[in-house]
């Protein structure tokens, strides 16, 4: 997957990668072709996909989150007071921005909205990054799994498994994470992380 020497890269920021656009070694060409993933995943029939552009509006994210879901994942689970609750089932991909790589599981995520005025007012979601083990997707949604896999492969993404994840890193490092202490860093933590 990734030697010692290019995962130290990684978690000092710095780009690995020898296919387009990540041979450029230039931020906003890796931006631009992300983009156009996520661009081409929203023309998928029946799927819709959300983007975490911002670095979830503070730190630095080593990677752009899509959310993916199909609009019979929603479902209005309550309303009253003038506010309804919205539970969304989908998947979760993680796009590094350092390397040609990416990762994939399952996600519910909540949303209270105002009913007046639409607007967003809480929410609950989770994140793969707590560990290799949320690397996985039920057969309920395989076929948008596929669908999302053939998008990857077309744009030079490979999805990296869970189990090559979930090994120890081999080496002493400080990486900028808040999901796991310097002790038990896992190769994970070194592609995937968020610096908040």
């Amino acid at each position: 997957m990734f030697s010692n020497e290019q995962l130290q890269a990684l978690i000092k920021g710095e780009i690995v990668g020898d296919t387009y656009p990540y041979d450029t070694n230039n931020e906003q060409e890796i931006e631009a072709h992300i983009r156009q993933l996520f661009y081409t995943i929203n023309r998928i029939p029946n799927l819709v996909c959300e983007a975490e552009w911002n670095h979830f509006g503070s730190g630095y994210a080593s990677f752009v989150e899509f959310f993916c879901y199909r609009q019979e994942d929603v479902t209005v689970v309550e309303e009253k007071f003038g506010f309804k609750g919205v539970e969304t089932n989908g998947i979760i991909l993680d796009i590094c921005r350092l390397a040609p790589v990416a990762i994939m599981g399952e996600d519910d995520r909540y949303k209270k909205i105002c009913i007046e005025t639409n607007e967003v007012v809480s929410g609950a979601y989770g994140t793969l990054l707590d560990g290799a083990n949320r690397l996985v997707v039920n057969e309920n949604f395989q076929s948008m799994a596929e669908q999302l896999k053939k998008s990857l492969i077309e744009f030079g993404y490979v999805l990296l498994e869970a189990e090559k994840l979930n090994q120890s890193l081999s080496f002493q490092t400080k990486i900028p994470t808040i999901y796991r202490k310097p002790n038990q860093y896992k190769v994970m933590d070194a592609i995937f992380y968020w610096e908040d």
